[in-house]
């Protein structure tokens, strides 16, 4: 294929990488602190500017539909709905834990993405580091519900554990799942654009991609303005 343009702001950085013909040719990152939408088109447009693509020149968009900031998803995707919609293209939508899984890739055993969700609850998985294929389904955990289904996962084999979820509750892990785990350090807890991009690129070739008004984000757990609203014992 030509040229895609892969977005990410589901945590604290906000990423934008280009693909052309399935080779990265830019990657810019930023530490945002959650203010996307101050930086993110700037990103887009050196993006396109170093590569010496057009926008108009894209044939695809993908971005990150979560789990992650709820503000953050939402900046990322009305971004990337835009973009698409605007020059009539297809977005691919990327989970943000398996870009975190994959960024990781081989690993002879299990791989834990996992955010924190606040309120004592990380976002996690468990991929096969082998191939990819999921052995826990994403979710809203607990982080010792999380280590017990990665260790039940994992049959006595070795764990990598990666994501800002690590931070508060590294120590729930290591009791769980002992010497089979490994911690990435924190400069691997973040998603890489270009990752995004290859498993954009990889939606598209599947046929897993579509257009811009269907994609909805990916956020496992209802906002705290959704839970206010929510009557109590419901």
């Amino acid at each position: 294929m030509g040229a895609l343009l892969a977005i990410d702001t589901a945590d604290a950085t906000a990423g934008v990488a280009l693909l052309v013909d399935g080779q990265l040719v830019a990657e810019f990152v930023e530490v945002s602190a959650y203010r996307h939408s101050e930086r993110l088109f700037a990103l887009v447009d050196e993006a396109l500017a170093g590569a010496g693509v057009e926008r108009r020149e894209l044939e695809a968009v993908a971005v990150t539909i979560g789990p992650g900031s709820f503000t953050g998803l939402r900046v990322g995707l009305a971004t990337a709905k835009g973009i698409a919609f605007a020059l009539g293209r297809p977005l691919a939508g990327v989970s943000t834990l398996e870009a975190l899984a994959r960024g990781a890739m081989p690993f002879p055993g299990l791989i834990v993405p996992l955010l924190d969700a606040r309120k004592r609850q990380v976002y996690g998985a468990a991929y096969r580091g082998r191939d990819g294929a999921v052995a826990v389904h994403p979710a809203a955990w607990s982080p010792a519900e999380l280590a017990g289904r990665a260790r039940a996962a994992a049959a006595g084999g070795p764990v990598l554990a990666l994501g800002s979820g690590l931070g508060p509750y590294r120590a729930v892990f290591e009791e769980a799942l002992g010497e089979a785990l490994s911690c990435a350090p924190p400069s691997r807890w973040h998603v890489t654009p270009g990752q995004v991009a290859l498993l954009g690129e990889e939606a598209l070739r599947e046929g897993r991609a579509g257009v811009p008004a269907t994609l909805a984000p990916l956020y496992l757990r209802r906002s705290e303005a959704e839970e206010a609203r929510q009557p109590q014992g419901k």
